[in-house]
């Protein structure tokens, strides 16, 4: 059986691995791969989960909030 990673497994990851590098896990000679791997890993999180449909905007809604004097 090929071993496999769920979504929420290769969440654990990412933030395992940010977590140990901005702790001082690695040394700098291995920041460069330890930062592919993540990027690798993030781009697989992406790639499964289902895109989210974007809401159209509404003509009336304003564009910077208002702010009343």
């Amino acid at each position: 059986m090929k071993a496999t990673l769920n979504l929420q497994e290769l969440q654990i990851t990412a933030q395992a691995l940010d977590v140990a590098a901005r702790r001082g896990a690695f040394g700098a000679a291995e920041m460069l791969a330890i930062g592919q791997l993540h990027n690798k890993v993030v781009q697989m999180i992406q790639q499964e989960q289902p895109e989210q449909p974007k809401a159209p905007e509404s003509p009336e809604a304003p564009k910077e909030p208002y702010i009343k004097d």
